[in-house]
């Protein structure tokens, strides 16, 4: 079951942490640490109702946690963009100019294709926050993207 979890969700789920992270190494790393522990919880998570939810809840989590030490130890690295992605430049520097909020709540439901539900969930915030972020976060796109 784990492993079909593993294969399933695993490039979306790095996708989303190197979007968030805006580095490719650390999103594996977070991955990896997201379902190392699945393994080590011993079957206390239930992922046959819907493991995205889960999945994505516990990457986010766990980004902000290393968002957070990285912090600490320097600074210079969270401010630098994804490189190598393989997507317009431009784009990728709106993305990441974007506040984490807003940019979390457009990846879920664009790139990732969740529904406000899922999002909400996994972000732990109402439906309208979910669309008012995802609507902030378009528009703050479009105004940056602009000729």
């Amino acid at each position: 079951m784990l492993d079909e979890t593993f294969t399933r969700w695993r490039p979306r789920l790095v996708r989303f942490c190197a979007q968030l992270l805006r580095h490719a190494d650390d999103a594996e790393e977070v991955v990896q640490d997201v379902f190392t522990n699945l393994v080590a919880a011993n079957g206390r998570y239930d992922l046959t109702v819907d493991p995205g939810v889960l999945l994505f809840r516990l990457a986010r989590n766990r980004c902000v946690d290393l968002r957070r030490k990285k912090a600490v130890a320097t600074q210079r690295d969270l401010d630098a963009p994804a490189r190598g992605s393989g997507g317009d430049q431009d784009l990728q520097d709106a993305l990441a100019a974007l506040p984490v909020a807003e940019r979390e709540a457009l990846l879920l439901t664009t790139i990732d294709g969740l529904g406000y539900r899922e999002v909400a969930a996994i972000l732990g915030c109402s439906l309208g926050t979910v669309a008012a972020r995802r609507c902030a976060a378009i528009q703050k796109l479009q105004r940056r993207l602009r000729p």
